[in-house]
Order: structure tokens, then C-alpha cells, then sequence
């Protein structure tokens, strides 16, 4: 399997210095590694998978190559957006964008169809042709969104502020914002329309910021509408293009990458962070440790418990929940996108335009309707595809799940989890596959591979508890956490990644400039965007 860095070996060990030690490589710790690279920081990054990524990392298998949880990015196609910048920031300038067409999302409700365009005018105009009785609330909401995203500003830079530091500017520095993210999604939309299929349109994608609307932070929702509003990109060489980009520039500096190192253990002494213990028992110290896998994973198990309770750490982790978990394909066809007639935009499908009775029919019942299924075309948005897989398509698709359907299954191995978890894998094989050859029938003739993943394939593969797909939960509840900073109450250890700033990979890559400002005490945020 095509990776970066190299494998971690008891017998040969780590050795040297480094300045910062940072566990998990997904957009979160590559970017903060590549950034601190980049202010002379000498940096050891650990991933306990054998694949540098995370949930940007990409897999080959058959001939075929997929990425976890990468599948679209916006706000990158000008090199004057923040967007843009970040990513080429962390990438040296390496990384290359292919345009996805004009029509980039297909949102599915019931058997009808609406095709979503860039940019705010065609978007604005595509909900009022099909809505003409809900203008003016339309208009109410595209307003909304800009001003929402720009009150973000201040609530995102206090994160790399010391907590004594932001105490005294918390207001000033989130009042606006917390003004819309304390409220909920459904709420906001339903004081400004009253046709539930609009409403279901405009939410059609929130898998994509990770709650519900009838749960999820108004402020998220208008965050990621407006992440999309002028259309998406897709980069060039696929998810592995962040890691091959970002590994040069880290050990540059003298850092090092080793995958299949699995940290066991968050080294605590006095209340201070002096490093961590490998599960080889091998031990390696520095003075400060950034963890991108997740505040539930480093403050339940990579911290000791003691240490935690006496931090407050298990009472803050009570406030904030995982994301919802996925079952999922990712699918081989022996012959081109072009040949099968597959299109780049992406599909997100409900059963119905009331969404909760969907979710509330499928946690009652594995058997219901997915209550959203997102289905994605890599092979037609990747400009290096025909190169290097020639003749050849993929598709990957997710669907929403609730985990409690798997529990049966937890703590069991991998490849050893009896009949019946192979027979729900068929029956999701099954079930993924027909809607798939719902909206590409000819699709079906060609199909030459398919691998199917649960909620275990996360907790197994990317440590996530539970299966969560993303981060914390993007809720009201969420955005009042003050404690959710890139400097935590324990000294010298951070936290880097979507669970310091948003879900998604773009917030994984906000967490990773918050983290870096914190750790060299610059603000490198206003550095980056003013480049």
C-alpha cells in the first residue's frame, strides 16, 4: 500500500530530539506539522494505521484506488481565497485543484431531483424557480449565510488564545457569532419559510456538517453553505496528494513521519505534558504534544484517567458528543467513468422531505431506508486518473447509520466477527448497489469490485469510538465550549484539528493553523491569508 514516511520498528526505535511530537496524521496533524515545519520546528509525527492521512488518506486495492473521507472542497478556486491559501500554504505550493462542473451537487428527495449550481445567484435563483411562493425567505436566507460566516472571525481566533488570555475578550470576540450559532438550524429556516421541501433541499447535504437540523448549530449550516456557494474542486492526485505534498516540507526541517506507531499513552508529569509511551512501550520525549485524534480519544484514553479528573477534562468531555456513524462502498468498475456514463456531480438522497421521521425510522430499524445516502465519482473529478488507472472508474458511497445496529459487534476482531455480521454486510452491500444503479443503471454491466464498511471499520482502522464519521457534533452546545481551544488545561499539550475549529477536512486544516499559532505564539492565520 502507497504511503508516505516510514514504518515504525520496536527494534530500530525513535531517536533524536524533536520540538513537538504530534499523534495522528489526518489534515489536522499534517497541517500543523507541516506549518511548525515551517517555523524551524523539528517535528515527530505518529500514525497508528499503516496509511499516512487519516481520513484523507487513500487506499489501492485491485487496481483501484479510493479516498476515505475526502470528497469535495470549496472556497479553493482563486488564489485569493483563505481557502486556497491554507491548502497551498501547507502544501509548499505543490497542490493542483481540477474545477468540478457547474452542477456539482444532485440533491434527491423522494423521485425528485434538483441539480445545485455555483455561485449564489443561480443558486438563490434554482430554489425560487421551484419555490416562487417562498421569495422572500429565500432571500432572508442568502443574506444570512454571508453574514453568519463573517461574525466566525473573532469566535476562531480566540482558540489560539491562552485561556486567561481570551477570558477577558470572550464577548467582545464571539458575541456576533454566538448571536446564530446558539440557535438551531431548523428554527432559523423555519421562521423564514414554510414548504418542508425547501427546507429538506437546503439541508439536503448535512452530512456533510455532521447534525441534523433539527440538532445542528444554524451558524454550522451557513459555515458550510457558503464553503460551497461559488461550487467545488477536487484535488489533483486525490486525497494521497496532501500527505506526498505535506511529508517533503516536514522532514525538510528534520522531522520525521513513522506510520504503524500506535501511541498508547499521553506522558503527564506534575500537570505538565513531557511526551508519550508508544503500545511497544518505547517512550519518547518533547515539550509539547499536539493530538489530532480527537478530544474523546485524547482525554478518555491517551491521558491517564487520574489526570484527566483532576484537569476537569471528564467533565468537559460530557458536553460534547461524537458524529454520527456510516456504513459504506467503495466500488471498482472495468471500464471508464466516460464509457459508463458516470457524471462528477455528487448525489445526496432521502427516502422523504421530513428528514427526522427518516432518521427516526431507521434507528428503530436497520431494515428502513437509509435515512440520506451520499454517493460519489472520484475517478471523474481526479485530472491524474486516466494516467494512473487507465480503463478504469470507482465509486463511493455512504450512508447515514446508527450504531447501535453494530454494538452486537464491538470489541470483536477484524475479519473475525462471525456469520451474521458478513450477512449485514451483504445486505448493505445490496442495498448501496441498487441505488446506485437507481440513478446509473448501465453502471451495473461493469461492476468488477466492491468492498463494504461499517461503523467497526472506523473504530478499527481510525480509532474513532463509536464509528464517528467526523468530529464532535457540530450542535449550539458545541460552540459554547470555551475549553475547545488549541491550548489545553493541561501544559504543553494541544489539540489540533476538527474538534478545535469545525467538521470537515477544511476545519480539520483551521485547526491545524489555530494549533500552530498557539504552540510558536504567532498569529498565523492573518500571516497565511495576507501572503
Amino acid at each position: 500500500m502507497e504511503t508516505v514516511g516510514k514504518a515504525y520498528r520496536k527494534a530500530v526505535g525513535i531517536s533524536g530530539d524533536f520540538d513537538a511530537i504530534v499523534i495522528g496524521s489526518g489534515m489536522g496533524g499534517l497541517s500543523v506539522s507541516s506549518i511548525l515545519a515551517q517555523q524551524n520546528k523539528r517535528v515527530l509525527l505518529l500514525e497508528q494505521n499503516n496509511v499516512m492521512g487519516g481520513m484523507t488518506q487513500a487506499y489501492s486495492r485491485h487496481g483501484y484506488r479510493w479516498t476515505v473521507g475526502m470528497h469535495y472542497i470549496g472556497e479553493v478556486g482563486s488564489a485569493q481565497s483563505a481557502g486556497w491559501k491554507l491548502f497551498n500554504y501547507v502544501t509548499g505550493g505543490g497542490l493542483r485543484w481540477t474545477p468540478m462542473p457547474r452542477i456539482f451537487n444532485r440533491m434527491v428527495i423522494g423521485e425528485r431531483h434538483y441539480e445545485i449550481p455555483a455561485g449564489a445567484e443561480a443558486y438563490g435563483n434554482l430554489l425560487k424557480d421551484h419555490f416562487p411562493h417562498e421569495v422572500e425567505g429565500i432571500d432572508k436566507y442568502m443574506a444570512l449565510i454571508g453574514s453568519v460566516a463573517k461574525s466566525s472571525a473573532g469566535y476562531f481566533a480566540q482558540k489560539a488564545m491562552s485561556s486567561e488570555a481570551a477570558d477577558g475578550a470572550y464577548d467582545d470576540m464571539c458575541a456576533s457569532f454566538h448571536s446564530y450559532s446558539d440557535r438551531l438550524t431548523i428554527d432559523v429556516l423555519s421562521e423564514l419559510m414554510s414548504d418542508p421541501e425547501l427546507i429538506a433541499l437546503i439541508c439536503a447535504n448535512w452530512g456533510d456538517y455532521s447534525l441534523e437540523p433539527t440538532r445542528s448549530s444554524f451558524a454550522m449550516h451557513c459555515m458550510l453553505a457558503k464553503h460551497y456557494m461559488n461550487g467545488a474542486y477536487y484535488p489533483v492526485g486525490g486525497g494521497m496528494a496532501f500527505s506526498k505534498l505535506m511529508a517533503p516540507i516536514i522532514e525538510d526541517a528534520g522531522g520525521v513521519l513513522l506510520h504503524s506507531a500506535e501511541v498508547s499513552k499521553i506522558l503527564v508529569e506534575a500537570g505538565v505534558a513531557t511526551g508519550i509511551r508508544l503500545s511497544s512501550g518505547e517512550e519518547v520525549r518533547s515539550p509539547v504534544v499536539i493530538s489530532d485524534a480527537g478530544v474523546q480519544n485524547t482525554f478518555s484514553r491517551l491521558v491517564d484517567k487520574q489526570v484527566s479528573r483532576e484537569a476537569g477534562l471528564d467533565r468537559l468531555l460530557a458536553r460534547v458528543t461524537d458524529t454520527y456513524a456510516v456504513v459504506g462502498l467503495n466500488i471498482g468498475f472495468d471500464r471508464s467513468a466516460e464509457a459508463i456514463g458516470f457524471n462528477p456531480a455528487n448525489i445526496w438522497s432521502h427516502p422523504t422531505n421530513d428528514l427526522q421521521a427518516n432518521l427516526g425510522a431507521h434507528r428503530d430499524n436497520f431494515d428502513a431506508p437509509f435515512p440520506w445516502i451520499f454517493t460519489t465519482f472520484p475517478s471523474t473529478k481526479d485530472a491524474s486518473w486516466g494516467q494512473e488507472c487507465p480503463g478504469k472508474a470507482t465509486v463511493e458511497m455512504y450512508a447515514y447509520t446508527d450504531y447501535k445496529h453494530f454494538k452486537q459487534w464491538a470489541g470483536t476482531r477484524w475479519m473475525k466477527r462471525g456469520e451474521d455480521y458478513l450477512a449485514i454486510k451483504e445486505k448493505i452491500r445490496e442495498r448501496l448497489l441498487e441505488e446506485l444503479f437507481r440513478h446509473v443503471p448501465q453502471a451495473r454491466e461493469a461492476l468488477d469490485y466492491v468492498e463494504v464498511s461499517t461503523p467497526l471499520s472506523y473504530e478499527t482502522f481510525a480509532k474513532r469510538e463509536r464509528g464517528g464519521f467526523m468530529g464532535i457534533e457540530s450542535s449550539p452546545q458545541r460552540f459554547r465550549q470555551k475549553w475547545l481551544r488549541a491550548r489545553t488545561p493541561i501544559k504543553g499539550l494541544y489539540i489540533t484539528g476538527q474538534d478545535l475549529a469545525t467538521d470537515g477536512v477544511i476545519g480539520a486544516l483551521v485547526g491545524g493553523v489555530i494549533c500552530a499559532s498557539a504552540v510558536v505564539d504567532k498569529d498565523l492565520m492573518s500571516h497565511i491569508r495576507a501572503s
